[in-house]
């Protein structure tokens, strides 16, 4: 069963934060098209981050917000990080799917202990 989505101010301020910063990245690199793709990703980060900042109980769907939202930060620093002038766009890809994977696995790391945690703290307030 899928949560309630709340839209809180602190959600919209995330969204809108990020997003506008995505904007300004992928204008800079890729013009108008990298500034569309830019304000998504941005925007899909910052609804990530808004939604694990407001999060008041335990949830299942938790782990796979901070999987998502890590993979795609992944693909932002596994870009980076390969950032050679010589890549071919096959390695550019390559390099950004293993930083997504990489920032995936740890987000749902990261994901399960603040879980964990959570429900622990529930438990010994009851």
């Amino acid at each position: 069963m899928m949560p309630k989505l709340q839209i809180t101010t602190r959600r919209i301020l995330w969204t809108a934060g990020v997003g506008l910063g995505g904007f300004f990245i992928g204008g800079m690199g890729g013009g108008i098209s990298g500034a569309d793709l830019g304000l998504i990703w941005g925007a899909s980060i910052g609804f990530g981050f808004g939604w694990i900042f407001d999060q008041k109980q335990p949830s299942k769907w938790a782990v796979i917000v901070w999987a998502v939202t890590l993979a795609l930060i992944g693909t932002f620093f596994g870009l980076i990080a390969g950032a050679v002038p010589d890549y071919t766009p096959a390695k550019q890809v390559t390099v950004g799917i293993f930083g997504a994977a990489v920032g995936g696995l740890l987000g749902v790391v990261i994901g399960i202990t603040r879980e964990r945690k959570f429900r622990q703290r529930g438990a010994a307030s009851s």
